[in-house]
């Protein structure tokens, strides 16, 4: 199930997300078919689901998916399930990507998952009030900065206390 970038549209250095109704982090995306231009959606990001996006198949329908196959997924209980797969393709600021959508029969959220993620090169970050998609080339380099792994590079680098 490989998944591809459609354009070389010039990438957006962070998109904004939001809360919804039950708190979960979200992104507005457009998803279509290879023929119309699509259905926008407010779709919860879930680092827990690996795949590129899962969504109710009743809502699906309307948008001309083209079917995929099926695939076989595990959930989160540790059970088994076969699930139909279509292609989608997915816009969000312009920027397009095709994946494999999982079409659930009985599902009422659309789900963007870590495939979507990676395929679209973002990072997520997400405070009590806010949420945010950067550009993976846009995020600190770890390797670079010991200041964000929890030490300082230079004793002489940390702040120096305070008298009270």
């Amino acid at each position: 199930m490989q998944e591809h970038s459609v354009s070389a549209t010039a990438k957006v250095a962070v998109w904004t997300g939001f809360f919804n109704n039950s708190g979960s982090p979200a992104l507005k995306i457009r998803l279509s078919g290879p023929f119309g231009k699509g259905v926008e959606f407010d779709a919860i990001l879930d680092t827990g689901f690996t795949g590129f996006i899962s969504m109710p198949l009743i809502r699906a329908l309307p948008l001309g998916l083209v079917l995929y196959g099926t695939t076989s997924i595990e959930l989160a209980d540790g059970s088994k399930a076969t699930k139909l797969t279509a292609k989608g393709m997915a816009t969000v600021e312009g920027e397009k990507k095709v994946g494999v959508v999982i079409l659930e029969p009985s599902s009422n959220e659309l789900l963007l998952g870590m495939a979507f993620l990676r395929l679209f090169q973002r990072a997520v970050f997400v405070t009590q009030n806010t949420v945010l998609l950067v550009d993976e080339s846009r995020t600190p380099d770890m390797d670079n900065k010991p200041e964000l792994q929890g030490e300082a590079a230079d004793p002489s680098e940390l702040p120096k206390p305070t008298e009270p």
